[in-house]
C-alpha cells in the first residue's frame, strides 16, 4: 500500500471516529448523512461568486471554507496566525488547520436541522475528500475551470471594500479565440463610488505568489478530482465569460442533479 493511500485511510478513520462522537450528541438530528454538493477550482476562478448564487437558487446552506479561514486571520487567533503565514507564502493550508475550523461550523449547522449543504473551497486534498465522506453524503463535485493567464489577471484585479465587506474585481479581460479554445470576455466588476476610497487588495495577491499558489493547487487538485471522478461524481465546467453569461449555463447544467436529489429527499 502506498504512503499516500495509507494517509487517506488514516485520516478517514480518524474523522469516522470523530463523526460518531458528534452524532452521539446530536439526538435531534437525523442519523442520515446530509446531502452535500462541493465546488472545486483554483484560486480566483470564482468559486465564491458562483457557489453562493447556486446555493441561493437551489435552497442550499452555503459554507465557505475561505471565509472561515479569513475570519480566523482577521481575529488574529493562534490558528489564524498560522494560516496567514502559510497563505502569504503561497502554500495551501495544512489539512489539520482547515479541518479544525470547518468541523465546528459544519456540525453546528447540521445540529440546527440543515440537511442540504454546498461546500465552497473544501475539500482541497484527497484526504479531506475521504474524511468528508464520513459525515456527509456528497452528491456532486462541481469543478470550475479557467485558463491560467485569466486566473492571474483576475487575482491581481481582486479588491475588497473595508467598509461594506463586498468583493469587486477591476480586471477587464478579453482573450480572442485561438487553437480551438473559445474567446473569453470578462468585464470588470467595479465598486460603486461610495466604496472607492475604501478599496484594499489582499497582501498575497501579487503575481509571484499567485503563480506559486496555482502551481501548488494544481498538484493537490488532481487527486481530489480523481477521487470524485472514480465515484462518478465529478462535473467539469469551463468558464468563458462573465457572471451574466456563465451563471445561466451553470444553473441549467446543475438542475437535473439538484432537483433529482431534492425530490429524492422529499420522498424519503
Amino acid at each position: 500500500m502506498s504512503l499516500a493511500r495509507l494517509r487517506v485511510l488514516q485520516t478517514a478513520r480518524a474523522w469516522q471516529l470523530q463523526a460518531a462522537r458528534w452524532q452521539s450528541g446530536l439526538s435531534s438530528v437525523s442519523d442520515a448523512r446530509p446531502e452535500t454538493f462541493v465546488f472545486l477550482g483554483p484560486p480566483g476562478v470564482g468559486k465564491g461568486t458562483y457557489s453562493t448564487r447556486v446555493a441561493d437558487y437551489f435552497g442550499l446552506q452555503h459554507i465557505a471554507s475561505g471565509d472561515l479561514v479569513r475570519d480566523e486571520m482577521r481575529k488574529g487567533t493562534e490558528i489564524g496566525k498560522e494560516m496567514e503565514e502559510c497563505v502569504n507564502k503561497g502554500n495551501l493550508l495544512p489539512d489539520s488547520l482547515i479541518l479544525r475550523v470547518i468541523r465546528e461550523h459544519f456540525m453546528k449547522a447540521h445540529s440546527e436541522g440543515t440537511d442540504r449543504f454546498l461546500l465552497d473551497g473544501f475539500p482541497r486534498t484527497a484526504q479531506q475528500a475521504a474524511a468528508l465522506e464520513q459525515i456527509a453524503s456528497v452528491k456532486l463535485a462541481v469543478n470550475l475551470g479557467l485558463r491560467e493567464e485569466v486566473l492571474v489577471e483576475k487575482c491581481l484585479g481582486r479588491r475588497l471594500c473595508r467598509k461594506c465587506g463586498k468583493n469587486y474585481n477591476i480586471a477587464d479581460i478579453y482573450l480572442p479565440a485561438s487553437n480551438g479554445r473559445p474567446e473569453i470576455v470578462m468585464p470588470p466588476l467595479n465598486p460603486p463610488a461610495e466604496c472607492m476610497q475604501h478599496m484594499e487588495q489582499r497582501g498575497d495577491d501579487t503575481e509571484p505568489v499567485i503563480r506559486r499558489r496555482l502551481e501548488v493547487y494544481n498538484k493537490a487538485a488532481q487527486p481530489v478530482e480523481q477521487f470524485y471522478e472514480e465515484r462518478g461524481k465529478l462535473l467539469n465546467f469551463e468558464i468563458t465569460g462573465g457572471i451574466p453569461q456563465t451563471l445561466p449555463r451553470l444553473l441549467d447544467l446543475l438542475k437535473p442533479s439538484m432537483e433529482a436529489q431534492q425530490v429524492a429527499g422529499e420522498v424519503a
